[in-house]
C-alpha cells in the first residue's frame, strides 16, 4: 500500500522494505513491550487480592487459590497471558511445590522484575520467620505503589504517543490529499527517477523521526 502510494509503482519495493525495516523491529518490541505491560497489570491485580486475602487471615497458598478465582472473573471476556501464569502456579501449590520457587520461575518466564523480588522476600520470610503476613503486606504495598506510579507514567505518556502517531502520518495523509484532489500537481513524483528518490528521502526521514521519537519516549523503569 505504502508502494502504490509513494511511487505508484512495484518496481520501488526493494528500497522501500529496505527503509521499513527498523519500524518492523520498533513494531516487534512494542508487542513484546504491550505483553509485558499485561503481565504487569496482572500481577498488579493479583498482588492486591493476595493482601486482601492475607487481611481476612487466609494463608499464602489460599490466598493464590483465591487470587485465580477472582482473575478469572476479572478477565473472564480477555485473552489475558497472566491467567494461564497463573493457573500454573496453583497447580504447582497443588503439587507441593515451594511457592518462592513458583514466583521466581513466574518471573523468569515473563522476565518481571517485582515477581522476582516477590519470590525472594517470600522465600526470606518463610526462611527466616517472624511476622509473615505483616511482611508480605508491607512488600505487596511497596511493589504496588510501585506499579501504580508507572501506570500513572504511563497514561500521562498515552497522549503524547498519540499525538506523536498524527504528525508522523501526516505527510501520507497530505500526499493521499494530493493525489485525490490534484493528482497533476504531485505527477512529476511519479514519472521521474528524481522524485521516486525524494519520494524515498520522504519515508526515510518519517522512519528516522518514528524512531528517534521512539526511544526519546522510551522510559525504562
Amino acid at each position: 500500500m505504502l508502494n502504490i502510494l509513494c511511487y505508484g509503482d512495484m518496481y520501488w519495493m526493494i528500497p522501500e522494505q529496505v527503509l521499513m525495516v527498523p519500524c518492523f523491529k520498533i513494531m516487534k518490541e512494542r508487542k513484546k513491550k504491550k505483553e509485558q505491560q499485561l503481565y504487569q497489570k496482572g500481577f498488579q491485580d493479583l498482588l492486591q487480592s493476595l493482601l486482601t486475602s492475607l487481611q481476612a487471615g487466609y494463608s499464602l497458598n489460599n490466598s493464590c487459590r483465591i487470587a485465580l478465582r477472582e482473575l478469572e472473573s476479572l478477565y473472564e471476556w480477555e485473552q489475558n497471558p497472566m491467567l494461564g501464569q497463573m493457573r500454573r502456579i496453583v497447580q504447582g501449590i497443588d503439587l507441593h511445590i515451594a511457592l518462592e520457587q513458583l514466583f521466581m520461575d513466574f518471573a523468569k518466564r515473563t522476565n518481571l522484575e517485582e515477581a522476582r523480588q516477590f519470590a525472594v522476600v517470600i522465600e526470606i520470610v518463610q526462611s527466616t520467620g517472624g511476622n509473615v503476613v505483616e511482611i508480605l503486606k508491607r512488600t505487596m504495598q511497596h511493589l504496588k505503589y510501585k506499579m501504580d506510579t508507572e501506570e500513572e507514567i504511563r497514561v500521562l505518556l498515552s497522549g503524547k504517543l498519540f499525538e506523536k502517531n498524527i504528525m508522523l502520518s501526516m505527510p501520507f495523509f497530505i500526499l493521499v490529499y494530493l493525489r485525490l484532489a490534484n493528482p497533476e500537481y504531485v505527477a512529476c513524483f511519479y514519472k521521474s527517477v528524481a522524485g521516486h528518490l525524494i519520494m524515498s528521502a520522504m519515508i526515510g526521514i518519517t522512519v528516522a523521526c518514528f524512531f528517534w521519537s521512539d526511544k526519546i519516549m522510551d522510559i525504562q523503569f
